[in-house]
């Protein structure tokens, strides 16, 4: 009777555990999608090739279907189908509203369908290439099925007029004109010797390495990227490309573009784990798009297959996996250059509040690292520029003040003053709208003077428009005053030029300063820290796993 109960117990194990593993799983997936051109800086076209071939197809529900082949290392052009010239040098697209700004071979959306429909590609293209012969330029489209397509028209009436040329050639098919579509794209080779035209309406188009290629990379634009790519066409954009890969072999195009490789090993980690953390956290944030997260620092700096390195690819793969939680769910991850000393708290930056982003001491940065110490100077006539662009104005600039400092040493509130009025900044924008590297800083010039607080933080004061007491009463001081006698600690005083026209922001640190401090994770890994023990340090509360 023990024995049958063991069993049934273990039975039991097994099937609670189990779906744990699967929902495990499909949290965390195996690939991501990183934006490669997108937006604004789509592109209209993109040439693709690999070494030992290329398979062109499209994907619909998950399922690939192929197109084309590639047998060889030669580059293909894909570019969506729209208004082009195509010079001596180059195929520049152009505007048909503004008129042709070139001279060459004009290339339109617009084309004439021969025919019907065939069974397959290579079918088609016998029937494309027993029209060449006539002297039409015909070619294969896929396009709800396979079509034998000729000409490329910048208009529906040029395209009407070449019927009767071509039929006169062809004889007696059946031909149709094709309006322009913003989902065509147009596939060929360095010679414009059109390979494929796809339509776009059956899915998306992905370009894939064959199978010979090992490592399995793809070359996009002279660039090396691993596993294949898609390209999508919106209807307000150029071409979206977008790479698809595994995880672990995206964060090899990453941790080597956010630290250096000759930073200690367990520092290395730490970035690989944080990336790593930030890649799941952030999945499916450009979603819009079609794809998770972007290749530039608006997301992470991912530069592909050339960027990797060894000893970078290897603290990936020491650390596979490793993930940083916060009472079982994902952290909110944020890195940087430099502290200046001493990590922001979220809340003095982007005015969250997140129990493991807060302030800690960083005291292994070295002060000899890029930007620790930093210094820019703004004339009053540039203060004046900058506001104007941010839409701010406020005469000419009387002065600029830190008004108060965060317990970490950062600017949280910047009060600016004109002779037209005065206008005050908070948290994160004290940085960003003059470009500092870092909020940690104070202000030198004239007409304003640092002082300590009882808690010893600094405070920059502007004295412009403060009121004072002198013998003959209150008044308040003015920029016109020439000078001003400041009595400091032990009955000091010294003389503060009222007048000014330059600020010297004199500051520490690089980057908005929330999460982890680079140089500060390069220091404690030299002290002999861990990894997993620098991670623990600067996301106060997080767990590794």
């Amino acid at each position: 009777m023990k024995k049958k109960l063991l069993v049934c117990v273990s039975i039991i194990l097994v099937l609670l555990f189990v779906p744990s593993i699967n929902a495990f799983a499909q949290q965390y997936p195996d690939t991501v999608r990183i934006g490669l051109y997108y937006g604004t800086d789509a592109v209209p076209s993109v040439q693709v090739s690999a070494d030992k071939g290329m398979e062109i197809g499209f994907v619909n529900n998950g399922k690939f279907t192929l197109l084309m082949e590639q047998g060889n290392s030669q580059p293909l052009v894909i570019r969506k189908d729209g208004h082009f010239i195509r010079t001596e040098s180059a195929v520049l697209e152009y505007s048909p509203t503004e008129g042709i700004p070139y001279a060459g071979q004009v290339i339109g959306p617009w084309h004439l369908k021969i025919g019907g429909t065939y069974s397959d590609y290579g079918a088609a293209r016998e029937v494309a290439e027993v029209i060449d012969k006539t002297g039409v330029m015909a070619y294969v489209a896929y396009e709800n099925g396979w079509q034998v397509w000729a000409g490329f028209y910048p208009d529906k009436k040029s395209a009407e007029n070449d019927i009767p040329n071509i039929k006169a050639k062809i004889g007696s098919k059946e031909i149709s004109v094709l309006s322009e579509s913003s989902k065509r794209l147009v596939i060929y080779d360095s010679s414009f010797n059109v390979k494929l035209v796809y339509g776009g309406e059956n899915g998306y188009l992905q370009v894939r390495p064959k199978k010979e290629n090992s490592p399995y990379l793809l070359k996009v634009n002279g660039k090396k990227y691993r596993n294949y790519i898609e390209i999508r066409r919106y209807s307000d954009s150029d071409l979206t490309v977008i790479n698809i890969l595994n995880v672990e072999e995206y964060l090899y195009g990453v941790v080597p573009a956010e630290i250096e490789i000759d930073a200690p090993m367990e520092a290395i980690k730490a970035q690989a784990v944080a990336a790593r953390t930030y890649t799941y956290r952030n999945l499916k944030r450009y979603e819009k798009w079609g794809f998770d997260l972007t290749d530039t620092v608006s997301s992470q700096v991912y530069n592909g297959y050339d960027a990797e390195r060894p000893v970078t690819n290897k603290a990936v793969d020491e650390t596979r996996g490793k993930k940083m939680l916060y009472n079982g769910s994902l952290a909110h991850v944020y890195y940087f250059a430099s502290s200046g000393g001493m990590t922001a708290n979220v809340k003095e930056v982007w005015g969250s509040e997140i129990p493991y982003l807060v302030s800690v001491p960083d005291p292994y940065e070295s002060e000899t690292s890029r930007n620790y110490i930093w210094e820019k100077t703004l004339t009053a006539e540039e203060i004046k520029k900058i506001l104007f662009i941010s839409g701010v104005e406020i005469g000419d600039i009387v002065s600029v003040s830190a008004e108060e400092y965060s317990p970490s040493g950062r600017v949280t509130e910047l009060r600016i003053t004109g002779t037209k009025g005065s206008v005050t900044y908070y948290a994160q924008d004290t940085r960003m709208i003059f470009s500092l590297n870092s909020q940690k800083y104070t202000i030198q010039s004239a007409g304003n003077i640092v002082v300590k607080a009882a808690d010893g933080s600094l405070k920059t004061i502007a004295l412009d428009g403060r009121i004072v007491v002198s013998g003959s009463g209150t008044s308040a001081l003015s920029s016109n005053s020439a000078y001003v006698s400041v009595m400091g600690s032990g009955n000091n005083t010294r003389k503060v030029n009222m007048s000014s026209d330059a600020y010297t922001f004199s500051g520490r640190g690089w980057g908005h300063g929330v999460g982890m401090s680079q140089e500060g994770a390069k220091g404690f890994a030299r002290q002999g820290y861990t990894y997993d023990q620098i991670l623990k340090h600067y996301f106060q509360g997080i767990t590794v796993e």
